[in-house]
């Protein structure tokens, strides 16, 4: 067995799909390798460990080990082989796996179509702790890889999967479950359908449908991926690719009240400055931010209209070591932990877990925090009962309300916009319709329209700008259109990509959006 990096892996994936002829025949030819003892143990004495046949699973473990080997050839799959690892009749296994996979597994091993390492329950002094087990594509399964000449877009990446999702415990901004000390491992609880469960789907299943339908890529990327540092402090790789697009609805603690954020698109786990480079449809895009939105939604609940414009600026200095400006950011960042916390003390420390290790920030005590959480309640009296009260749980889901209504109207407009749960993401082109759209979509929620900014004008802005510079017989809106349309760091690979995707699109279906005569959408 070829050794491997176990720690540079995705999860092991239930929704992925093909009927393509070219996937049956890989799957026929590996299930014909199997002895007859194998191909009894994975087809099973019954039915009865699961609603899916013995086949499916061994198809859905090829097509997401092809999935994987695809996106990145070094990448793993992280799979959990425990008897409580798949539950058949559950809403978020819609193929009803069941632990036969674990008999899948097995028999791949055993035949060289697969590297595999068996999960680890012991701590080994490493920082990373347990893992489950992982398994990658070895030399003997590659060979039949390289004769599929498809896309991981070109396949089912996402059949049947809930995209309304209701979790025990808290999440991370990129809607994964936030572990704390002493509580179980977090887990997807099961749901009876409501009125209101059924239309979030319906509608989330409409925005999913048209980012499925959407090239949006970052084109200085010559490798579509990217790395970063988790907060546990592994490395993750990133794919920059039309299948990590999906989205879904999460709300938290077993409550439709709290939470309600959506999460998954890549363009969530990159930096600002790489969002800054996110094409759609081959055009440039804008992003507009909600100003503060926390604090603004609360005033907003107390019918306060009319905050400063900066409400983070105490306008004198409190702390020595600080300036006016180092001491805006440190309130700033203070105010939106306390909104999250339970208790003040909680709020400090998290406060300085998050500063860098050996920043004066860091070293704050206590008392001098108090005195700065103490100076922004003088200057904003109505807020003092949301500080350090576990409020941000809920304003999630008040946000969320909102991000609702704007995703609702992009599907409806086919117009895409990528959400950053406060800001969102569009086409330059399409910035002023964005901008009434949020504006919308606070007066409907919290009853009056929110601050909005944005860093980058969109192309009305600067048409706005320039209109005056025309003279007669010299119309300038070419050179308009050049500087704010034109993608100036477009690499091959980048055009090469989406060439190819176009091509399938043509190739598959006769409507999408952006692909047919221009026509005045909305």
């Amino acid at each position: 067995m070829a050794d491997f990096d176990v720690w540079h892996s995705r999860p092991f994936d239930v929704h992925v799909w093909s009927d393509h002829q070219e996937v049956n025949d890989v799957v026929e030819t590996v299930y014909n390798s199997l002895s007859e003892d194998q191909q009894q143990t994975i087809q099973g004495k019954s039915n009865n460990t699961g609603r899916a046949s013995g086949k499916t699973h061994l198809k859905l473990v090829l097509i997401d080990l092809y999935v994987a080997w695809k996106t990145d050839p070094d990448l793993c799959i992280g799979i959990a082989l425990g008897k409580d690892a798949f539950k058949v009749k559950s809403r978020y296994n819609a193929l009803h796996i069941s632990t036969r996979v674990r008999d899948v597994v097995r028999c791949l091993e055993e035949q060289d179509y697969i590297d595999f390492s068996k999960g680890s329950y012991n701590r080994t002094g490493s920082r990373r702790g347990n893992r489950t087990s992982r398994m990658r594509a070895a030399k003997r399964l590659i060979d039949l890889f390289l004769n599929l000449d498809l896309e991981p877009y070109e396949l089912n990446i996402h059949h049947n999967k809930e995209c309304i999702v209701l979790k025990d415990h808290d999440v991370d901004e990129n809607g994964e479950p936030i572990r704390v000390k002493g509580q179980k491992k977090s887990k997807d609880i099961d749901y009876t359908d409501t009125p209101d469960t059924i239309q979030m789907r319906s509608e989330l299943a409409a925005y999913n449908a048209l980012l499925a339908e959407t090239y949006i890529d970052i084109p200085s990327l010559t490798d579509p991926r990217i790395t970063r540092i988790k907060t546990n402090g592994d490395i993750q790789v990133i794919p920059i690719d039309q299948t990590n697009k999906f989205v879904r609805r999460i709300f938290s603690r077993g409550s439709w009240e709290m939470n309600g954020r959506f999460y998954g698109g890549w363009w969530q786990q990159v930096s600002k400055d790489l969002r800054k480079q996110i094409t759609i449809n081959d055009n440039p895009t804008v992003e507009v931010d909600y100003k503060g939105l926390h604090v603004a939604i609360l005033s907003a609940q107390k019918g306060i209209r009319d905050d400063p414009k900066d409400r983070y600026d105490l306008s004198y200095q409190i702390l020595p070591q600080f300036d006016l400006k180092e001491q805006r950011a440190i309130v700033k960042l203070l105010v939106l932990t306390a909104i999250n916390a339970k208790t003040e003390k909680s709020a400090f420390s998290a406060f300085r877990y998050d500063r860098p290790i050996g920043s004066l920030q860091k070293k704050l005590t206590d008392s001098e925090l108090s005195l700065l959480l103490n100076a922004f309640i003088d200057k904003h009296p109505h807020l003092q009962a949301d500080l350090c009260s576990d409020q941000g749980i809920k304003l999630m889901k008040t946000d969320s309300q909102i991000t609702a209504e704007v995703l609702k109207a992009s599907s409806e407009l086919k117009v895409p916009i990528l959400s950053v749960h406060d800001s969102y993401i569009i086409s330059v082109f399409d910035v002023e319709l964005l901008l009434e759209l949020m504006k919308e979509a606070t007066k409907k929620v919290v009853g009056s329209s929110l601050a909005m900014e944005q860093e980058t004008l969109s192309y009305e802005d600067i048409v706005d700008q320039k209109a005056p510079d025309r003279v007669v017989g010299q119309d300038t809106f070419i050179d308009l259109h050049n500087e704010t349309a034109t993608i100036d760091n477009k690499t091959p690979e980048y055009e090469e990509r989406l060439l190819r995707f176009i091509q399938h699109r043509k190739s598959q279906y006769d409507d999408t959006y952006w692909l047919v005569p221009p026509s005045n959408h909305y």
